[in-house]
């Protein structure tokens, strides 16, 4: 097995991201979500993943962080969660920015990560978080 090089690893995780992508729309029309396309919110520098309408036709933008492989995957990687963060506050910028999810493989455990999170749930930065992985998670979606 050789060495992976840098433009490899790049690519694996592309097509990683883009699985996980998938998966991520797959679950929320399994719950009854409408799942649009991504939408660039030029005036902040922001990118979401879908726009999302529940099946109370609540909008909320939705954000997919998460892969199946590294040590770190998801959330737990600090440097992904920080851009989750600065994502959501960026959109709290807007004149009326809709309910900002994180769809993670991999919520932050203790430590710096967890207290970031926290933190950014409880600014308003983040609406939610839910683990695709986690099905304790799966029902805070219930409130849109």
């Amino acid at each position: 097995m050789g060495v992976m090089m840098p433009s490899d690893f790049q690519a694996s995780a592309g097509e990683q991201g883009r699985r996980f992508a998938e998966q991520c729309t797959a679950f929320l029309r399994g719950l009854g979500w409408e799942v649009g396309a991504p939408l660039r919110l030029g005036e902040v520098g922001v990118e979401i993943d879908a726009v999302g309408t529940s099946p109370g036709g609540s909008v909320v933008w939705f954000e997919y962080k998460g892969s199946v492989q590294g040590n770190r995957p998801g959330l737990r990687r600090t440097d992904t969660l920080k851009k989750a963060i600065a994502n959501g506050a960026l959109l709290q910028g807007l004149e009326a920015p809709k309910p900002f999810v994180v769809i993670t493989s991999h919520l932050p455990v203790g430590g710096s990560g967890d207290a970031m999170l926290e933190a950014a749930l409880r600014l308003g930065y983040l609406a939610e978080v839910v683990c695709l992985y986690d099905p304790a998670t799966h029902d805070r979606l219930d409130r849109w």
